[in-house]
């Protein structure tokens, strides 16, 4: 299923906000996920559909789902206006998320990919199942060491540079820790299923929204300071959200100009 892909690529997402929390500044972590969100929705989609000349959107993400997922993005926002996203605000997000998967696990939605190189014979199966489990253990290791150093030496720059942490997080981490979806994105058009990027777009942007922020906020609640930087995160992620909805919501592609449009809105939130 594309959500267990977009849960996979948000690794990073996950374990920052985890120890963000643990730190006692969860502010770090919204900010990385409002910041992932906008390079999920912008400069990923909008690479990818740069490098293929469009992007075609896999048929069994239906308009709904869509829908669905740009109200988890913006769900946020609307709980952080107030100054805070509370213990009782993320408990509100992890409900609306397990509604989302309910939602998709009773479509029985997912990417079908043809293997057609599968090995055959059980030994080499075998070996291939422990390389894949052993890379992905390694990766998981290298991850959670990754997220603690990022945390402890991002908040320290912060510091030095006089950013706010939320938007240190949104424009510098959100850019390392969405490598893997972008490098997702790249893998997917060289080979041609280019729907797959966009869909792990759409439920990395669910995924961050509605389990990672419910959880941070559940450890730690998270208090948004006046001059942090949130209100325009927040107008960029909801013009990200928005537009992506506009060009897939009406039809089966996102076209090459449209693409660009994406991306320009991500240079215009960068500069």
């Amino acid at each position: 299923a594309f959500i267990f892909m977009s849960a996979v690529t948000s690794l990073s997402e996950l374990f920052v906000g985890v120890s963000s929390a643990l730190h006692g500044i969860p502010e770090f972590s919204l900010g990385n996920i409002m910041g992932a969100n906008i390079v999920n929705l912008t400069l990923v989609v909008g690479f990818v559909s740069a490098l293929n000349g469009g992007l075609r959107l896999e048929s069994k993400i239906s308009r709904e789902n869509f829908l669905a997922a740009f109200l988890l993005g913006i769900l946020p926002i609307f709980l952080g206006w107030d100054g805070t996203l509370s213990r009782l605000d993320g408990l509100l997000l992890m409900l609306v998320f397990g509604g989302y998967l309910i939602k998709i696990f009773k479509e029985k939605e997912h990417f079908t990919v043809a293997i057609n190189h599968a090995p055959r014979a059980p030994s080499e199966f075998m070996r291939s199942v422990f390389k894949v489990l052993r890379n992905f253990f390694l990766g998981t290791a290298l991850l959670i060491i990754s997220a603690l150093i990022l945390v402890q030496s991002g908040e320290k720059v912060a510091l030095t540079l006089g950013i706010p942490s939320l938007a240190f997080g949104a424009l510098v981490v959100a850019l390392g820790t969405t490598l893997p979806e972008l490098t997702f994105g790249i893998k997917a058009f060289m080979m041609r299923h280019t729907a797959m990027a966009a869909g792990n777009s759409v439920g990395s942007v669910a995924f961050n929204s509605g389990f990672i922020l419910g959880l941070v906020s559940m450890v730690s609640p998270i208090s948004i300071a006046p001059n942090s930087g949130f209100g325009i995160n927040a107008f960029f992620l909801a013009a990200a959200l928005v537009f992506f909805l506009a060009f897939a919501y009406s039809k089966s592609r996102i076209r090459k100009e449209e693409g660009a449009a994406l991306l320009a809105l991500y240079i215009l939130f960068v500069f």
